[in-house]
């Protein structure tokens, strides 16, 4: 399996013998500045290009995993396990239990119950769970777009209805919930559940502890079980914290099922584990149902020691993660200065950032349709485009900036390249055009 590469045309330092969690020396590089060759590897991000259809070349910041390694107490472990050799059907134990309820006790102050998980492959899988066990066919369900497109996706695939509650763009860039749009919609359609994405994805939104208790207040009034994807709450950026719903009182923790898994912020999704609290014994008891029908019973073996000291030993790695995320959030920023008609969303969690748009459109007469196009065949770059997250994600695009400094570059200066080769043709074109009349007469 390819290690660490030179990558010489990105300019990175890359030092396969630099220990994880020092600078390289004369240089401020960080573990998260090493450019990694993940080609070859069976990577869904880097591999696959021409069996989904993109150009050869092009440069692949659209499914949210990381191109970091992982902290170092999780390979150690992973290590440790492989080396026993024996890889037969796992439970959870009293360590892994241990782990789990002391890392939300301690990063979200939220007594957790290990009776209260049901561990699953991810997230997604939960949330179609979730909907089965809480709905039947034909029942709306809510989503808060623009979204995640695996939402509407898990609620059509299993016969249920989308009921769209639409998230409103302020001033500031910043997206917020329409209240009063949300209680229309829970009025007219009748839904019982709401899917929560919380950290928000794609807006890159750390809902606060009041927005949350107003959705809360929503949530018992109209009796509504709030199915809450926190598969993001580790990477709220420095100066936000994530607020797990279900710990804002005894009544949201009775109506809510929280997702959580650490595949987003320890890179893990490859090993498919996932925690789903579910406080209400009632609720739970719907979900194991759900899980038991699909044929679900133990986990993946390396998925839950790589869970386990990811909880126990990751704090310092996650944190460093964080603050490398919230730099390359303002580097954007500060790149797209000289990008024409497009502009970065606020963000506060992911590391997942969300571009307008609209602005190049405008300026180069195109449509929002186009706009895939544009990235990937003027840009080279493999985004993915806001269209698929639903209702106001038109004219958008999502990038992921979890990588080497070096290659996130390289991605401005292939859209900074791209949209002014595309602005210059439009303007010649529109130049032409304006002087073929003079010319015929």
């Amino acid at each position: 399996m390819p290690a660490l590469t030179d990558f010489s045309d990105l300019g990175s330092v890359v030092d396969p013998y630099c220990p994880i969690g020092t600078t390289l020396p004369g240089s401020s590089f960080s573990q998260f500045d090493l450019v990694h060759d993940r080609t070859g590897t069976s990577s869904l991000k880097w591999d696959f290009a021409a069996e989904r259809g993109r150009p050869a070349g092009v440069l692949p910041l659209w499914v949210a995993d990381m191109d970091h390694q992982v902290a170092p107490g999780i390979t150690s472990a992973l290590l440790w396990r492989v080396r026993h050799g024996i890889f037969g059907y796992t439970e959870t134990d009293a360590a892994y239990d241990a782990a789990v309820t002391s890392w939300f006790a301690r990063r979200y102050d939220w007594q957790v119950e290990a009776s209260w998980n049901v561990v699953t492959p991810g997230v997604v899988p939960a949330l179609a769970l979730a909907v089965r066990a809480l709905t039947a066919p034909g029942d709306a369900v809510v989503i808060e777009e623009p979204v995640y497109y695996p939402f509407r996706e898990v609620i059509e695939d299993n016969g249920r209805v989308v009921a769209p509650a639409p998230l409103v763009r302020g001033d500031d860039g910043s997206y917020r919930r329409d209240m009063q749009a949300l209680e229309r919609t829970l009025r007219t359609s009748g839904a019982k559940v709401l899917l929560l994405c919380n950290p928000h994805n794609p807006v890159g939104r750390v809902w606060s502890r009041t927005e949350l208790e107003d959705l809360a207040e929503i949530a018992r009034r109209y009796d509504l079980t709030v199915v809450s994807d926190e598969i993001h709450a580790d990477l709220a950026l420095p100066g936000h914290r994530t607020t797990p719903f279900a710990s804002l009182s005894p009544d949201a923790a009775a109506r809510t099922i929280a997702c959580t898994s650490p595949s987003k912020s320890f890179n893990l999704a490859g090993l498919q584990v996932a925690n789903i609290l579910i406080p209400s014994e009632r609720l739970r008891k719907a979900f194991r149902a759900e899980l038991a029908a699909v044929g679900y019973s133990q986990p993946n073996a390396l998925g839950l020691t790589a869970c386990q000291a990811a909880y126990e030993s990751g704090d310092a790695w996650l944190d460093e993660l964080r603050g490398h995320l919230a730099a390359a959030r303002d580097h954007v920023a500060e790149r797209l200065a000289a990008v024409p008609g497009v502009s970065v969303a606020p963000c506060e969690g992911t590391y997942l950032l969300w571009l307008d748009c609209h602005g190049l459109l405008d300026l180069a007469g195109l449509e929002p349709s186009e706009l895939d196009e544009v990235m990937l065949e003027e840009a080279g770059l493999w985004l993915d485009d806001g269209a698929i997250f639903g209702a106001g994600g038109e004219g958008f695009t999502r990038i992921n900036i979890a990588c080497p400094r070096a290659t996130l570059d390289q991605a401005l200066d292939r859209l900074e390249a791209g949209v002014t080769a595309l602005l210059a043709r439009q303007s010649h074109r529109a130049r032409a055009e304006a002087l073929a009349p003079a010319r015929a007469a």
